[in-house]
């Protein structure tokens, strides 16, 4: 499905966005990549979707590069901005939306929409929506393309606890259909809970990834955020971070 290899990006102002990055998705496979702030999770995304160019490395699905029509046909995106066109109603932007593609099965928006609780809201201006309508909007605009590949950056925030729960199983969904799921979040106690595998990374390299159980029994630690403590920071930073708690 989705191969990455050797992906690295150097800024004009000398910045390592991400180095040697390696990540391969399988058929009904979701991976969540997680990180800390400024730690490269931007920018592979930002590479995969053609935003920015790699300095270095190859990022194709299905055998199709990139910068392939049948690339961009075959992959979703959904920001952690709320990238909306707020005039519009919901119905006018799922409309926008769906003549970008071919083959939207009305039937499936119809549901995707009644499933997240948004029928009135669809003829209301988007401007009006709350944070958590407006990412209910994003996903059905999303889930109804019907691509092989599915990228999202925190797509569980501003959303209630039913939102929460309804998503997952849309996950459980796709992925039972073949497709896949690259997950970017800082939400651990999610990745431990849906993903197949986990990708830590770290200013700009990729310090771990396997399956949560396997990083749980390496690092010998009961829960994620254990691991991700030891993994994404260094001992001195750790070990400076427990001591300024304890001094607090």
């Amino acid at each position: 499905m989705l191969s990455i290899k050797n992906l690295s990006k150097k800024y004009s102002n000398g910045f390592w966005g991400i180095k040697n990055f390696d990540l391969h998705i399988k058929e009904k496979e979701l991976i969540a990549i997680v990180g800390p702030n400024g730690s490269g999770k931007t920018t592979i995304i930002n590479c995969l979707l053609g935003v920015v160019s790699p300095t270095k490395g190859e990022i194709s699905l299905n055998g199709k590069k990139n910068s392939e029509k049948e690339f961009k046909e075959d992959i979703t995106y959904v920001p952690d901005e709320l990238l909306l066109i707020d005039a519009l109603t919901g119905k006018e932007y799922i409309d926008f939306v769906s003549s970008m593609y071919k083959n939207i099965n009305k039937e499936k928006i119809k549901n995707l929409i009644q499933i997240y609780n948004m029928e009135e809201a669809m003829n209301e201006v988007i401007t009006n929506y709350s944070h958590g309508m407006k990412k209910k909007l994003q996903l059905i605009a999303a889930f109804m393309i019907g691509s092989k590949l599915i990228v999202l950056d925190e797509p569980f925030r501003g959303l209630d606890v039913e939102a929460m729960i309804i998503t997952k199983k849309i996950f459980t969904k796709l992925l039972k259909e073949g497709k896949s799921i690259l997950l970017s979040t800082h939400d651990l106690l999610l990745a431990d809970n849906i993903s197949d595998r986990i990708a830590i990374i770290s200013k700009g390299e990729k310090v771990e990834e396997d399956t949560n159980s396997e990083l749980k029994k390496k690092y010998n630690c009961d829960t994620l955020e254990e691991v991700f403590i030891i993994a994404s920071l260094d001992k001195n930073r750790s070990d400076k971070i427990d001591q300024a708690i304890y001094d607090l």
